[in-house]
């Protein structure tokens, strides 16, 4: 992608930011989260960043053990062997998803430095959820997740990662994280 289209992705210029459903209560597990999030991306830390989502292995396992539950339900048995090769299928594609995630907030951090000055200035305003209503009880989800945060210039701008979901009883991220940012410019005065 080249810079032109980066930068169009990057900034959308709006008279208003895209806000999920501000009447989800953001647990405060959650906030704490998205606070680590934006402290490792502030900070270039990608290994404190990558430990806001699930492991690859982590989600292998949930994956494995959803595929299971849905052969049985059809009265199927996974063999040892096919369950192996959903597991490792699903780590691969998730370190895929992590290495994005990585690259995204490199991009995100430069652009950000670039145009609105130090990182160490932004802040964390709010966190906005969407509950995702097909995620089964026993974990918990929600999806579009939107980090509002403001620069040192009163510049606001929402960054998003794809998924939340509560494994194990530990909420963290799953996906990516989003490569738009957008931005509500501040009044002149």
């Amino acid at each position: 992608m080249n810079s032109k289209s980066v930068l169009a992705t990057l900034l959308i210029l709006s008279g208003s930011l895209a806000h999920a459903d501000k009447d989800t209560p953001v647990p405060p597990e959650v906030q704490k989260l998205a606070e680590n999030l934006v402290a490792a991306l502030k900070s270039a830390d990608d290994a404190a960043l990558l430990a806001c989502w699930h492991t690859p292995e982590t989600l292998a396992k949930v994956k494995q053990a959803e595929e299971a539950a849905e052969a049985a339900a059809e009265g199927k048995t996974l063999s040892p062997q096919d369950l192996a090769e959903e597991g490792e299928d699903e780590i691969e594609d998730r370190r895929e998803e992590n290495e994005d995630t990585t690259e995204r907030a490199a991009q995100t951090r430069e652009f950000l430095t670039k145009h609105f000055g130090e990182l160490s200035a932004l802040t964390l305003q709010s966190v906005d959820l969407d509950v995702d209503k097909d995620a089964p009880a026993e974990r918990p989800a929600y999806d579009d997740i939107d980090l509002l945060l403001r620069a040192a210039d009163g510049t606001m701008m929402t960054i998003d990662v794809d998924d939340l979901v509560k494994i194990e009883g530990v909420w963290k991220f799953s996906g990516r994280l989003d490569d738009d940012i957008s931005i509500k410019l501040p009044k002149q005065q």
